[in-house]
């Protein structure tokens, strides 16, 4: 199904979460200075603008990034990175545009990594394909991501962070991804793996989870972050699953995860971050 636009779901909580996980793996992954290879399979277009049509209409950044982004001064400094993304691409104080993960991985990579960045949706690849490279080493396909998977592992530099963001419009999904990502761990073994899910039915996400807990070997991380919000239709929270990840990351994001409960229907949400 190709019905699925990011734009109307940019800069919600969900957004914030992943995007802030994505900056902090990849701000460890490039502290050594081998080459690092970087797959995501569903990119999106990579650049929002909050007065495009479809984020007037959901207005769901207004209770994501903008509850964080006005009380930025207060943000632990594992954020900044994070807010320093969004602050260049708004030059006045005014929150407008919000950069998607192809944006922020091409600007937190360098000119030795390689970027391959996947999208199925014609006018989603229309406008990732338009995104400022910097000159760096990145590829854009209209393929599926998931093929990718199989084709691109294990890459050549024996480094990689494999970033995972569907939308889950076919329930299916949730055992089709754990799938693709066991059959890829076992071709590259040493590979960091992150993968988004969205909390709307458990009975499906338990079925991620199965499949997650199934590769044999890995170091895992599972994140939940929860609106606890009764009055919610639909997506009630957020997860990740993290496979290899950096020994610093569970704790990094217990501090991340922490501040943003405060913000996110603050007194409410809980959060959880399990290691197995």
């Amino acid at each position: 199904m190709l019905s699925y636009q990011h734009g109307y779901h940019a800069g919600n909580y969900a957004d914030v979460l992943k995007h802030i996980a994505l900056t902090r793996l990849l701000s460890y992954l490039t502290l050594k200075e081998k080459p690092l290879f970087y797959l995501e399979t569903h990119a999106g277009k990579g650049f929002y603008d909050f007065r495009d049509r479809q984020a007037i209409k959901t207005g769901e950044y207004k209770k994501g990034i903008q509850q964080i982004w006005t009380e930025r001064k207060k943000a632990p400094s594992l954020l900044q990175p994070y807010l320093q993304m969004i602050n260049q691409v708004n030059l006045h104080s005014e929150l407008r545009y919000y950069p998607g993960s192809p944006m922020i991985a091409i600007n937190l990579l360098r000119d030795q990594d390689r970027m391959f960045f996947c999208e199925l949706h014609p006018r989603e690849f229309e406008e990732l394909n338009q995104l400022d490279t910097q000159g760096k080493r990145v590829h854009f396909s209209p393929d599926d991501g998931l093929a990718a998977l199989k084709a691109m592992l294990p890459p050549p530099e024996k480094r990689g962070l494999i970033f995972i963001d569907p939308a889950y419009e076919v329930k299916d999904e949730y055992k089709t991804i754990a799938q693709a990502v066991q059959a890829a761990y076992s071709r590259f073994a040493t590979g960091v793996y992150c993968i988004w899910y969205p909390i709307v039915d458990r009975f499906l996400v338990n079925k991620l989870d199965r499949g997650m807990q199934a590769i044999n070997g890995a170091n895992r991380i599972r994140i939940e972050f929860n609106l606890n919000d009764p009055a919610m239709v639909g997506m009630t929270g957020t997860g990740l699953w993290i496979i290899n990840p950096p020994y610093t990351f569970a704790e990094e994001m217990k501090t991340v995860c922490s501040f943003l409960k405060n913000y996110f229907n603050s007194g409410h949400a809980t959060f959880s971050i399990e290691v197995f």
